[in-house]
């Protein structure tokens, strides 16, 4: 059963077999329909306990039926009617309800092994958009690097004459869409982990701090000019700062 012991900070977060096994384990413990499985199962547990308690008493008093010198009686119980054929017909209903108990068992316990492999599954398929989400952000990101590098020779180009403001407007334009990706599968690798903390009870890791992006650095030569554009998470903001950085450039000469 889930405890609030369980609301610990998540102890892994990677396809490795260990870690998927503890998040597994995690999930199926804080289930509440597997809780109710388990409760029902005991349930019929207790219900088949009590039948064999009462078919082990009835075939142990069975033999007392023929202990009777009433002739009629006697005579029912060697042909049918007789306390020993009713006795024997209550043993019957109890094994039949027994059946059917043990019938309702293996059903229960069938949905619990399908519960159980749901939630392994509902783990992996989580830890691999977590995985996959985080390689293409780590992906867009060597992008966005080598973009600002290309931009800072544009820049300088631009300074020089070299280039057009519209070249430099088609990196500003790229550099945004990049930005647009890599915030789509930031979104993406942090909403499984969302939905891996509250499939296994586990609390998110305390915030370390981070970085908002990369920083844009452009010099302009013959002016000793230095510009400085940071690109934090957000799309608005990075448009902002780009304006910015072009209206100094128009400024000058």
């Amino acid at each position: 059963m889930w405890t609030p012991l369980q609301a610990a900070p998540l102890p892994c977060l990677d396809s490795g077999n260990d870690c998927l096994r503890t998040l597994t384990d995690a999930a199926i413990e804080r289930s509440p329909e597997l809780q109710t499985l388990d409760e029902r199962i005991a349930l019929i547990d207790r219900r088949l306990q009590l039948a064999g308690q009462r078919i082990d008493q009835a075939n142990a008093r069975q033999w007392t039926g023929y202990l009777t010198t009433d002739p009629i009686a006697i005579l029912q119980n060697l042909f049918g009617g007789g306390q020993v054929q009713q006795q024997r017909m209550a043993i019957t209903d109890l094994e039949i309800r027994a059946a059917d108990l043990e019938a309702a068992r293996a059903e229960l316990e069938r949905q619990r092994a399908a519960k159980r492999s749901q939630l392994g599954e509902q783990v992996l398929t989580l830890v691999i958009a977590y995985e996959t989400a985080g390689d293409r952000e780590q992906a867009i990101l060597a992008q966005l690097s080598n973009h600002d590098l290309l931009t800072r020779i544009t820049e300088i180009d631009y300074r020089l004459g070299g280039s057009s403001t519209e070249t430099y407007l088609t990196r500003i334009a790229q550099r945004e869409q990049l930005e647009i990706q890599w915030n789509r599968y930031r979104l993406e690798r942090e909403t499984a982990k969302r939905q891996l903390l509250s499939l296994t009870g586990f609390s998110h890791p305390p915030y370390q701090g981070g970085q908002g992006g990369s920083k844009l650095l452009g010099k302009l030569l013959g002016n000793g000019l230095i510009l400085s554009c940071t690109y934090p998470a957000t799309p608005h903001l990075t448009r902002q700062c780009s304006c910015i950085t072009i209206k100094m450039f128009l400024q000058i000469g």
